[in-house]
């Protein structure tokens, strides 16, 4: 079946770089996105190879994990790194929660089912109608839901996940 000129065949927006290895995608093909790709992120930072980012494109497809995990549950790349890639993927801010401390009197208006189920935690109080909230991914968080739940206007701050379950095991002792 021939394809008019006109019309390129399926995949032909796709460029492949050539390898001595083998073929792999072009990953600075989609740089120019509106909201950047983790992976291309994550290149630009020097923190994985076009080689680590490939199999982990691959395996995410046949394990259905996300990119951030496949990569952290392969070592490639460190939870603060992910955090930081996050941040800057949807122009968030990044928050330490290390060495940030929680207030306790606004954690306790999120209920913790909410919390758990969101990976999220409110930090403080921001001006006079707001709280912030560290998330440890914005693709699971709906910030309308948050803010009726707080019944505050939501600033959304990415911090890891681990740090976000810390922080709400200090708050319950």
């Amino acid at each position: 079946m021939a394809t008019a000129p006109n019309n390129p065949p399926l995949g032909a927006g796709l460029r492949l770089a050539s390898s001595a290895r083998s073929a792999r995608l072009d990953h600075e093909y989609f740089e120019k996105e509106v909201r950047p790709m983790l992976g291309s992120i994550l290149l630009k930072k020097r923190w994985i190879t076009p080689e680590r980012l490939d199999a982990a494109l691959a395996e995410r497809t046949t394990s259905g994990m996300r990119l951030g995990e496949v990569l952290l549950s392969r070592g490639w790349i460190f939870e603060s790194e992910l955090a930081h890639a996050l941040a800057e993927q949807f122009d968030l801010p990044y928050i330490d929660l290390a060495a940030k401390s929680v207030d306790p009197t606004v954690a306790g208006l999120l209920p913790l089912e909410v919390a758990r189920r969101l990976f999220a935690v409110p930090v403080r109080f921001v001006g006079e109608d707001g709280i912030q909230v560290a998330i440890a991914d914005p693709t699971d968080v709906d910030a309308a839901l948050l803010e009726g739940v707080l019944r505050q206007r939501v600033e959304l701050v990415i911090a890891e996940r681990s740090a976000i379950q810390t922080a709400w095991r200090k708050l319950q002792h």
